[in-house]
């Protein structure tokens, strides 16, 4: 009996449509260093015997904006159309993945007939590592230190850190100049929980990675499971 159970709940959050078919789902795209936004398309067909209406794509995300090229939503049986993406890349970095779903009429909302994925590889040139640096709160402070390596065909140099909250200081320390930095941060006191931004200001000449910024928290333990 929960064995049909379990069917009959498959077949219920099942897509009702099931004839969009896209000739690559999963679209790998590579943008170029100074690159503000990416344009790609999804070539798909109406696989099916009846006519299709798109009422919905949506990437759930302000940075992807996805529409149906030409306006055209309805879609005859053989027909094909295009689903176009831009992606504005602002201050992303590495590989970015969004995933695009796509609601035909008759759709619940919780079930998309479709979902496409766009996949971005955007260069780093400024790499910090970690990201974020952690205290545990009534902890010892002790310093610890965001590990800065540049990847670039000219140095890369650190202008200026600063945080966003003071009870953390930081302070940059050269390893190699315009190639390797380290940049320490230190609690002034753990007993509170606190966050703060690091800020990094370097002199890339690739404006929208010249600030990078890390971050820091002084966070309460986690309590073990009972």
């Amino acid at each position: 009996m929960k064995s049909l159970t379990a069917i009959f709940f498959l077949l219920a959050i099942m897509p009702i449509h099931a004839e969009l078919k896209f000739e690559t789902p999963v679209l790998d795209a590579d943008a170029a260093l100074d690159a503000t936004s990416l344009v790609r398309e999804y070539k798909f067909t109406n696989a099916g015997t009846k006519p299709i209406k798109i009422t919905q794509a949506d990437a759930g995300c302000s940075c992807l904006a996805v529409e149906v090229a030409a306006g055209k939503f309805t879609y005859a049986p053989g027909e094909s159309g295009t689903l176009r993406a831009t992606f504005e890349i602002g201050n992303f970095q590495g590989t970015v993945e969004k995933p695009i779903l796509i609601w035909l009429e008759g759709d619940r909302e919780e079930s998309p007939s479709a979902k496409v994925t766009l996949r971005v590889h955007i260069p780093v040139i400024i790499a910090l590592e970690p990201k974020t640096l952690k205290w545990e709160q009534g902890g010892s402070g002790e310093m610890k230190s965001i590990d800065v390596t540049m990847d670039y065909d000219k140095p890369i140099r650190i202008n200026s850190v600063t945080t966003s909250n003071e009870n953390f200081t930081a302070k940059m320390v050269t390893i190699e100049e315009g190639k390797h930095y380290k940049v320490e941060v230190t609690p002034r006191g753990t007993e509170a929980g606190g966050f703060t931004i690091v800020r990094i200001e370097t002199d890339s000449d690739v404006e929208k990675q010249r600030i990078q910024q890390g971050f820091a928290v002084i966070a309460a333990p986690l309590k073990p499971k009972p």
